[in-house]
């Protein structure tokens, strides 16, 4: 089951970019952090509705909640057309497919963000969609929901129960997540991120899936 930004695609920087200035653009906050662990929910629906209840003391209407999704694609989309990009992760795509075609494996998506933008950054990195279980921000404010929900949706497509689930991500919350729902986590990460990432309990971490044999040495591992 992996992550998106940061665990697929390098896609972080643009993201929290997009994010903070859709935040700007069409509720007018500034000064928002970007210090995404203070919130209590890594996701992108819950730090919207957290951000809107600490400036305006309510949640967002649904006007203004779709407004913002639409504005905060549109940011990804031009940032994405003026050369900032979505590439994938060094051997994402090679390492996606081999999984897809081996008979031992199933994959799932499990992400914080919503599900367009989500699947424009896939598509912009070139890695598979198609024939993939997948559950975003859009299911669940909460990221243990989100990759609870990707398990079940995944069972139901592949038609079968899995006794073990393995979680790639690339943050601090994708291990603490992964270790409450019991399931077994591969961090993607290199510098600071992969020592806090190593702080938390992480016995293997990557900077990318280049050594393909290792990664899945601690797949077959988890």
């Amino acid at each position: 089951m992996f992550d998106i930004d940061g665990t697929l695609t390098e896609s972080n920087n643009l993201d929290d970019e997009s994010y903070l200035q859709a935040l700007h653009e069409v509720f007018g906050f500034s000064e928002v952090s970007s210090d995404w662990t203070s919130y209590t929910h890594v996701t992108d629906a819950c730090i919207l509705k957290e951000v809107c209840q600490s400036k305006l003391g309510r949640v967002p209407s649904a006007k203004k909640f779709k407004a913002f999704q639409k504005r905060f694609l549109e940011l990804l989309i031009d940032g994405a057309e003026a050369g900032k990009g979505v590439k994938p992760i060094s051997g994402s795509s090679y390492m996606l497919n081999k999984l897809l075609a081996s008979p031992y494996y199933q994959i799932a998506y499990a992400g914080g963000g919503w599900a367009t933008s989500a699947i424009f950054k896939l598509k912009s990195a070139r890695l598979p969609i198609d024939h993939i279980p997948y559950a975003f921000s859009d299911d669940d404010d909460s990221r243990e929901g989100i990759m609870a929900i990707a398990r079940s949706r995944a069972e139901t497509y592949y038609g079968q129960l899995f006794s073990d689930v393995v979680y790639i991500g690339d943050g601090v919350w994708d291990i603490r997540s992964a270790k409450k729902l019991g399931y077994s986590f591969i961090g993607i990460a290199s510098d600071d991120e992969a020592k806090a990432l190593f702080k938390e309990g992480a016995t293997d971490v990557f900077p990318n899936y280049d050594n393909y044999e290792s990664f899945l040495v601690a797949l077959s591992k988890s």
